[in-house]
């Protein structure tokens, strides 16, 4: 099965506390303990597809087969450069996607878990929930509701 890849535009940021990864502009670059090192092009390449893709299924095969690498190579070259897996990723670059649709539409809860590649709205909310402290619902309320802006987000 062949994946086409839409082209990428500005690309987001993620930020770890042992390392950060920074992808501006197409530029992917990894910070650890205050040294700058570029990304292995490769994994540029499939930072730049998860992201503009982030909403679809995207085989493995067919990231490693876009980079020229195996499936096990590419997950293992992933890993060491990004501190993440690829599934980690992506799960993480969908998740700061919903957080901005809930702060910035009025989308339901299931259009939004659709929107970023969830296909089920309870792993979608539970996923949320891990990542930013609350249901997406109760995110929503609470970032709406300008008496609660600043105000820590409680379950």
């Amino acid at each position: 099965m062949h994946s086409e890849f839409s082209n990428p535009g500005i690309l987001t940021t993620v930020d770890r506390s042992s390392s950060a990864h920074s992808t501006l502009g197409g530029h992917v670059e990894c910070t650890k303990r205050n040294a700058v090192r570029p990304l292995d092009r490769r994994i540029q390449v499939v930072v730049t597809l998860l992201e503009s893709n982030s909403h679809k299924h995207i085989a493995i095969d067919d990231m490693a087969r876009s980079v020229n690498l195996s499936p096990g190579r590419l997950a293992h070259l992933f890993k060491s450069e990004m501190q993440l897996s690829i599934q980690q990723y992506l799960t993480q670059l969908r998740l700061a996607k919903a957080k901005n649709q809930l702060e910035s539409s009025f989308l339901s809860i299931k259009e939004i878990a659709a929107s970023v590649g969830f296909s089920s709205v309870t792993r979608f909310v539970a996923c949320f929930k891990s990542f930013a402290g609350a249901t997406p619902a109760h995110y929503r309320k609470h970032f709406l509701n300008p008496s609660y802006r600043g105000a820590e987000i409680l379950p």
